[in-house]
């Protein structure tokens, strides 16, 4: 007998907190450099005080249409 095992990942929108599968997703990056994105990301974590924001922002179909000011406030918060 075999046994077969799935994985489904779904994702939520960073903006408007819809579930959506990954074909949906659209992942915006901090930089046009995937992989000093994906370093800023892991410093970020351990380094929560001086990078605030997101180093990567999941939005789906419908938050495409928002105002990029949207996306920005949330990789690029202002400073208090």
């Amino acid at each position: 007998m075999a046994t077969k095992t799935e994985t489904t990942e779904h994702l939520f929108c960073d903006l408007c907190g819809r579930e959506m599968s990954p074909p949906e997703a659209v992942t915006l990056y901090r930089s046009d450099n995937k992989i000093t994105a994906a370093k800023m990301m892991a410093s970020s974590l351990m380094r929560q005080d001086d990078n605030p924001g997101q180093a990567n922002v999941d939005i789906c179909q419908a938050c495409r249409q928002r105002p990029v000011g949207d996306v920005l406030a949330l990789m690029y918060p202002p400073k208090s």
